[in-house]
């Protein structure tokens, strides 16, 4: 249900029984459903977020993955989008990459993941870990996301790799790589 839905069940409701108007119970409950809600980052070309954040890394064409890439926020926020971006250096493989062919791990506080790989197999057999497609995390494709980060001082951690495997050598060209998060305070 959407927020206007629950507020105008609630002003009926007190119209009814004008004592529920000051009942704790139901504005705790109109309160939680106001900070849950979506309202306010639901347009495709401009997130509602005051704020952006970004973190950087060099990515190496002969190294299969990054380090974990940690970023900590000051307080509580809820993460609206995503807009991950490549700056091709002159070292390293003869392709030149793209978003697409770079595979994003991300979770909150190194142990929930906020995306799954889950049904693909991996270049070495079994199951895959929780990467997907970089550029499926940007908002031009268009995709806005409503993570809410509760923590006193959340943190979250990015994990890159190429897709296609390298261990034979440098395919790709170095990358400085950079995912900006448009966020607002909850």
């Amino acid at each position: 249900m959407s927020l206007a839905y629950d507020i105008l069940q609630y002003v009926a409701r007190v119209k009814r029984e004008p004592a529920s108007g000051s009942d704790p119970r139901l504005l705790d409950i109109l309160e939680r459903k106001a900070k849950e809600a979506f309202e306010g980052i639901v347009t495709l070309t401009a997130p509602a977020s005051p704020m952006t954040w970004e973190v950087n890394t060099i990515m190496l064409g002969a190294a299969q993955q990054t380090n974990r890439q940690s970023f900590r926020f000051p307080r509580p926020v809820e993460i609206v989008g995503f807009f991950p971006t490549l700056v091709i250096l002159a070292t390293g493989g003869v392709i030149t990459p793209s978003t697409d062919v770079i595979a994003v791990q991300m979770d909150t506080d190194n142990q929930n993941y906020l995306t799954s790989g889950e049904g693909v197999s991996t270049n070495a057999g079994g199951r895959a870990v929780p990467f997907v497609t970089l550029s499926a995390m940007s908002v031009s494709v268009p995709r806005v996301v409503g993570y809410k980060l509760r923590n006193p001082t959340p943190d979250i951690g990015f994990t890159f790799r190429w897709k296609q495997d390298v261990s034979l050598g440098a395919v790709y060209k170095d990358v400085i790589l950079s995912l900006a998060m448009y966020a607002r305070y909850l």
